[in-house]
């Protein structure tokens, strides 16, 4: 019996002291060879196509809870829905979802006891010469 590799989902959100707190979205993660290609591993140049990852963006997005401005309707997950939201938030959620892709979190800082910056322990080794160099 074989074990079924299914793509993840992830939901996107927003600390409280984030701007765009409340905004929620529901994303497929991506296959390998494709996160290859997006991130440039594969020996291209990543998503620098105009507009790649948006389309990317949007070819992945399953749900959200954003709503019209104009009429307070639910916007549909759709690529039409994203050309009529602002484009800080699509690059917030983009950006969330990427982040979220590869491990990293911002509500989870480094703590105050990462050593990053620190002098190193090595001592530091002299720059001028200690002696003058014997006559031989």
């Amino acid at each position: 019996m074989g074990y079924t590799a299914k793509i993840k989902t992830y939901l996107v959100r927003f600390d409280e002291d984030h701007e765009y707190h409340g905004a929620e979205a529901r994303l497929k993660g991506m296959p390998y060879g494709e996160w290859e290609v997006a991130s440039g591993i594969d020996g291209g140049d990543g998503d620098s196509e105009p507009g790649a990852a948006v389309k990317r963006f949007a070819d992945h997005l399953i749900e959200w809870n954003l709503t019209s401005e104009e009429t307070g309707e639910p916007l549909p997950p759709t690529m039409e829905s994203i050309k009529q939201i602002d484009k800080d938030l699509v690059a917030a959620l983009n950006n969330a979802w990427i982040d979220t892709l590869i491990g990293v979190h911002e509500s989870d800082p480094l703590p105050e006891s990462s050593p990053s910056g620190e002098p190193s322990l090595v001592e530091s080794v002299p720059m001028e010469a200690l002696s003058e160099p014997l006559a031989s």
